[in-house]
């Protein structure tokens, strides 16, 4: 049967959303016919709201109930401000029905077909920026969201994404396009959630991620063919499994030391290089940024270091 996104998140969200709401307004001692006033619905759709019993699952429950208590702070506040709450709403629908997000997990998990490859449906049509990209942009979008579905899932990578969290970055072809706009990464940064998961906040955009491109762009200027990069915890068994590997690394002290990382590069007179490893200092954790000449590039050998350690 052919299912479309909006109608999962009407059974599952909207109406398990509406009916919390309502119930939520209901213990605060409004009237059935207050709350049908606020809402733009009807007596009859209220009380039968009210009759029916709550099920929602934990996981949906995470979303829906911090947005119930946010509607209802506003709520009270004014009843004609329904603009800023279908907002709120609208938003955190339009996240959810991103890539690794629990409107597209519930989506994929009821059409067979989509669990098969990427599907991009909502991303291609929920996001005006997207539709104005040319090929490689759009391209680069694609890897990116390809790439993090390969480690969304990995308790092993997951496990390795850093206390400052992680993203994962894609420059342009060209190498003179070597500005920090000129890379996407995921806005925010890629964070571990409940231990079993890694989560992205939204689709890949041009300029979201400005630290690892600096980093990039900074090695693109010495290696050309380099335009990726993604970061992840450094310690004893990273380093056993990058020379175990038999991967090329540069590595610092410190991170905000930029001057040095160019040096260390132009120093080591080598077109290849794999990983950048920065050991930490007071204050600064331990990172190993993994480069690469794509997204894809970056994730072969995250997978292959994850097999080794």
């Amino acid at each position: 049967m052919m299912r479309f996104a909006c109608e999962s998140v009407v059974r599952t969200f909207l109406t398990s959303y509406r009916q919390l709401l309502i119930r939520q307004l209901a213990d605060r001692g409004w009237t059935q016919q207050r709350i049908a006033e606020s809402l733009n619905l009807t007596q009859a759709a209220v009380s039968n709201y009210l009759k029916k019993q709550v099920e929602i699952q934990d996981e949906d429950l995470r979303i829906i109930e911090p947005l119930v208590q946010q509607s209802v702070a506003e709520i009270e506040k004014d009843t004609t401000k329904l603009d800023v709450i279908m907002g709120a709403v609208c938003r955190t629908c339009k996240q959810e029905r991103g890539p690794g997000g629990r409107f597209c997990m519930i989506h994929g998990g009821e059409i067979v077909a989509l669990q098969e490859g990427h599907c991009a449906i909502c991303s291609m049509y929920l996001d005006k920026n997207l539709l104005q990209m040319d090929s490689e942009r759009r391209m680069i979008f694609d890897e990116l969201l390809e790439a993090y579905n390969r480690i969304r899932n990995n308790k092993s990578y997951v496990a390795l994404i850093p206390e400052v969290q992680s993203n994962l970055v894609m420059g342009l072809s060209a190498p003179e396009k070597n500005e920090i706009d000129d890379y996407a990464g995921f806005p925010g940064r890629i964070i571990k959630f409940d231990e079993t998961e890694a989560k992205i906040s939204g689709y890949p955009s041009f300029g979201a991620s400005k630290h690892i491109a600096r980093i990039v762009s900074l090695i693109r200027a010495k290696i050309p063919a380099i335009r990726s990069a993604t970061c992840i915890v450094y310690n004893q068994k990273i380093k056993d499994a990058l020379v175990e590997a038999g991967l090329s690394c540069v590595s610092l002290d410190n991170e905000k030391d930029i001057d040095a990382l160019s040096h260390a590069i132009q120093d080591d007179e080598t077109s290849k290089l794999d990983a950048v490893v920065f050991e930490g200092t007071i204050g600064l954790e331990p990172l190993t940024y993994i480069v690469g000449t794509s997204a894809s590039d970056v994730i072969d050998k995250l997978e292959n270091l994850i097999k080794l350690i």
